[in-house]
């Protein structure tokens, strides 16, 4: 009967250990290869060159299944689609590789989240908006002196992604900038170089909100994301017994430009001093 038991055993386990190795994805970085169908693009945002990184064995065999992210050298200078790939069953992930600024970029891969390879390739950014402007700039168009004209009001952040963010309106703005004497005027035709990002939202931790037409009262958090305060006693806590006077109405055009967090449950769930300085520019809070 013992006999019987270690065969029965010795046989289950033959049975496990196959399939478990079958399952393990091999792969070698070293033997991972990126290749690119164009070396110079234009650094307007909109010409792209296609990156592709075939992924292998240690025998140089296509593998299939394996997790799959491309890096730029220049971080958020160049926009990669999509972040991450699986590589298909030639082993293959692709992507597509834009960029608003001139400059070179060396792509490489990481694998698996954990693994680099060591094979890459170099990318030349040129001919895009090439003018001395400083990312964290603000920016407009000259006045058209017409009272009746909107456009050349508008403020812009130009941040290092290379786009301009709007500021919707003057409540926005004066709570990441006390006033306007650093505002760069830009021509026209330079300004429409700049493709547009999106708007700005409120500093996160400087104010309460609400909708127009919702009585509900929010604070807010990284990149317009609100929280609910779901008590009187709770705003005080948060913003003292002048509150009601920090709440700003928004208009309900701009709800597509927050979404919506946890409620608030504890004044210690949400410190505005420590997120109103750990959020100082809008790069920060933008996340770019």
């Amino acid at each position: 009967m013992k006999n019987r038991y270690i065969v029965f055993l010795f046989a289950l386990m033959a049975l496990i250990i196959p399939t478990y190795a079958a399952e393990a994805i091999d792969f070698d970085p070293t033997s991972t290869f990126i290749k690119t169908d164009s070396e110079s693009v234009t650094a307007d945002g909109i010409d792209q060159a296609i990156v592709t990184v075939r992924v292998r064995n240690v025998n140089r065999v296509s593998v299939g299944g394996v997790s799959v992210k491309l890096i730029s050298s220049r971080g958020n200078m160049d926009q990669i689609t999509p972040e991450i790939g699986t590589s298909n069953s030639f082993g293959e992930a692709k992507f597509y590789v834009r960029s608003l600024k001139n400059g070179t970029s060396n792509f490489s891969a990481l694998l698996a989240e954990d693994y680099p390879s060591t094979n890459s390739v170099t990318i030349t950014f040129e001919n895009g908006f090439n003018l001395p402007l400083p990312a964290g700039s603000l920016i407009k168009i000259p006045s058209d002196s017409d009272p009746n004209t909107y456009s050349d009001t508008a403020v812009y952040y130009f941040a290092s992604d290379g786009r301009r963010y709007v500021f919707p309106n003057e409540k926005v703005y004066f709570t990441w900038y006390p006033t306007f004497e650093n505002v760069n005027i830009l021509s026209l035709e330079d300004m429409t170089k700049i493709p547009i990002g999106g708007n700005v939202t409120y500093r996160p931790g400087s104010k309460l909100v609400k909708f127009q037409t919702d009585n509900k009262v929010y604070a807010v958090y990284q990149n317009g994301e609100l929280r609910w305060v779901p008590t009187e006693q709770l705003a005080k806590d948060l913003y003292g017994d002048g509150w009601a006077a920090k709440v700003d109405d928004i208009n309900e055009s701009f709800y597509v430009n927050y979404t919506f967090g946890m409620p608030i449950e504890h004044r210690l769930d949400f410190v505005p001093d420590t997120i109103y300085n750990k959020f100082s520019t809008i790069e920060k809070d933008k996340s770019i």
